[in-house]
């Protein structure tokens, strides 16, 4: 089995597909691609209505032998966003943590509010939705499932050990079974802002 590395890559929309032909033709086999939105850190921005943006999360599994090659194309295509790569540690001199805040659709905002106040810079929200259970209500004989929304936020780790710190303490948050907070160790890190 070859080992890899999970290679996230957050960038604005329509700019995925040539990150992903130029990382093929490194060798990488293939990826998905993830539609979210991104929150501004400007103030200024948020007053006049433009702090969200449109944006694609290309995750794609590379394999060892070629994570250099594909790391450089990427840097060289990243005008706007972020580049992660999670696996192993021992590249990370800085220490950065990817943390991911999963709650119901409509949190995800307050919880990007709490994480500024404690440094977050910025992050991203994808859409989803929760999986039925059996006592769920039904429509038509078809469950009916809470959307959901993930907060993805990386930062150094000192400071992502104060975000969710602070996230967790929101009372939605604190619920049992309302949300889930972690932090995945990220081996490399890259803005493009």
């Amino acid at each position: 089995m070859n080992r890899g590395r999970m290679v996230m890559v957050v960038v604005p929309r329509g700019e995925s597909d040539s990150i992903m032909a130029a990382i093929r033709n490194r060798g990488a086999t293939g990826g998905t691609v993830i539609y979210g939105r991104g929150t501004a850190s400007s103030s200024l921005l948020s007053i006049l209505g433009f702090s969200d943006t449109k944006r694609e999360i290309l995750i794609s599994f590379v394999e060892e032998a070629i994570l250099d090659g594909c790391r450089e194309e990427i840097e060289k295509r990243g005008k706007k966003g972020i580049l992660a790569i999670i696996g192993d540690e021992e590249m990370n001199e800085d220490r950065w943590t990817m943390i991911e805040i999963i709650c119901e659709a409509g949190y995800a905002d307050d919880c990007m509010a709490e994480a500024r106040k404690v440094g977050a810079k910025g992050g991203t929200i994808i859409k989803g939705h929760g999986t039925a259970k059996d006592d769920d209500v039904k429509f038509f004989g078809y469950p009916i499932t809470s959307e959901k929304e993930v907060l993805v936020i990386v930062e150094k780790t000192e400071v992502a050990k104060a975000i969710m710190e602070k996230v967790e303490s929101l009372p939605y948050i604190s619920k049992k079974g309302k949300a889930a907070v972690f932090g995945i160790p990220v081996s490399y890190f890259r803005n493009f802002d």
